[in-house]
């Protein structure tokens, strides 16, 4: 399998798709959403992308940076990103908008798979993500695979821990994907506490010298925290490990990274342009320690 001839070389993949529901859970709106309301969250998206291009002017390269974003409440960012040359991703079937029309980088997908989950389930899954697999390599939209594997009690007890049971259930879960036919040019996955279990499930995306890019996920969680770049010990070490891991290529950033600057500027807190420089700052700072742990790393 050879690798995509779009740029397959950002370190930094931001998700501003929709993981969080920025109408309730940022505007905490209840009910069904009015087109003001849509349109504030659009522009809190907005807001997101000027820090990205705060970050590419403050001197983090424009061609590091991926941006993964709904077709729906994220399309004018998408656009914004394709005018400046950012790589971008968006979901099949996400809004009122194809990924044709909005030219897409890549075609991206948040998976939970459990492969010892019930089996007509799991063939169903497979051959639906085989089928979306087959169209975005037919359409030159590889395909981006955010994978997760929740374990039961049975297999924590059976793999000796939850860190070792995930591990073995994320390489088994792609090993089942490989094995029905789904090529990801893009896989990304939160890493384990243990680098080990990293390390082998980095090697399993890249088995049979698949020319795959892999991403670590960092600052997946949200809190309203306190303002200012404040990234977790946790997420620096996330950055390091992302990055003299031989295999990984970057890191996804969630939205940890940005959701308090959006609370805290739609409560008045901060200012726009606070809000800008502030997530601007944060994109900074992960691409700083990405750059210095590689630097001194034997990862090239």
């Amino acid at each position: 399998m050879t690798s995509s001839t779009i740029n397959s070389n950002a370190n930094y993949f931001i998700a501003l798709d929709d993981r969080i529901d920025l109408i309730s859970e940022v505007l905490a709106h209840t009910g069904q959403p009015t087109a003001a309301d849509r349109e504030q969250a659009a522009n809190l998206k907005r807001v997101v992308f000027d820090g990205i291009a705060t970050a590419v002017e403050n001197g983090l390269a424009k061609s590091s940076i991926g941006l993964w974003a709904d077709s729906d409440l994220g399309e004018s960012v998408l656009l914004r990103a394709k005018a400046m040359a950012v790589t971008t991703a968006s979901s099949p079937q996400s809004g009122t908008h194809s990924l044709n029309r909005l030219n897409v980088d890549y075609t991206a997908v948040q998976l939970t798979l459990n492969p010892d989950g019930p089996e007509e389930g799991r063939k169903e899954l497979l051959q639906r993500l085989k089928i979306v697999s087959d169209k975005a390599r037919e359409e030159s939209k590889p395909l981006m695979i955010e994978l997760d594997s929740i374990p039961t009690s049975t297999q924590i007890e059976m793999y000796g821990g939850l860190s070792g049971a995930r591990a073995m259930l994320v390489i088994m879960s792609i090993q089942q994907l490989q094995d029905a036919g789904v090529h990801p040019s893009i896989w990304a996955f939160e890493p384990t506490d243990d680098e080990t279990f990293t390390e082998a499930i980095t090697a399993q995306a890249h088995v049979d010298d698949r020319d795959n890019t892999v991403l670590l996920v960092v600052a997946g969680g949200l809190s309203a925290g306190q303002i200012g770049n404040q990234l977790s010990q946790s997420e620096k070490n996330i950055i390091s490990l992302a990055a003299r891991t031989q295999g990984v290529s970057g890191v996804l950033i969630g939205p940890g990274a940005y959701y308090r600057h959006l609370v805290q500027l739609n409560e008045g807190i901060i200012k726009r342009d606070e809000a800008v420089d502030v997530i601007a700052a944060q994109f900074g700072d992960i691409g700083k320690i990405f750059e210095k742990s590689r630097t001194t790393s034997e990862v090239l």
